[in-house]
């Protein structure tokens, strides 16, 4: 059951990412939902859990986008692998290391997409377009990717209690036991 709500996530972020969020002026500048998405997995949940969830949510991206095929399963398998990386080599308070984590998540994903559109030459050309589109995602992923984070943790953790009682309940009723 844990996969349906990673499925439901995914698709909810994604509708979320590119039907409501282009509407509104404000936030049509904020990071990609997804990538969020992959850094909790990488974060929070095990490789069993995370990596087909990741390369799934890396396919449908691809199938969405007017992107060439495999840039967001390149990117989300980079940006998964790297979080996981960093989440074992530092040592430091979860507020700082979380702030870091989704901050270098951020600009590795932006990274790989300049690299796939425009190769080495657009990475050492960066022009004051590219850093002005990266900066604003990189600030509302540190000031509210922390925020994100926590709220799937937070729903998770009530979808996994209501799956807990559901399933008591359904086997209580096969059982032929009555439940209160």
């Amino acid at each position: 059951m844990t996969y349906v709500f990673y499925i439901i996530t995914s698709l909810f972020l994604i509708v979320l990412q590119t039907v409501i969020l282009p509407d509104l002026p404000v936030l049509n500048s904020v990071f990609d939902l997804t990538a969020m998405f992959v850094i909790y997995l990488g974060l929070l949940r095990s490789v069993r859990e995370g990596f087909p969830i990741v390369l799934l949510l890396g396919v449908i991206m691809d199938n969405l986008s007017g992107a060439p095929f495999m840039v967001f399963i390149t990117t989300y398998f980079w940006l998964y692998v790297g979080v996981r990386w960093l989440s074992r080599i530092l040592q430091v308070g979860m507020r700082f290391r979380l702030a870091f984590i989704i901050g270098a998540g951020i600009l590795l994903e932006n990274l790989i997409f300049i690299l796939a559109f425009g190769g080495v030459d657009a990475l050492r050309q960066m022009s004051s377009t590219a850093v002005g589109t990266i900066l604003p995602r990189l600030l509302w992923a540190l000031i509210f990717g922390p925020i994100l984070i926590l709220i799937l943790e937070h729903v998770h953790r009530i979808w996994d209690r209501w799956v807990q009682t559901f399933l008591v309940r359904r086997s209580d009723s096969i059982n032929g036991r009555t439940v209160r």
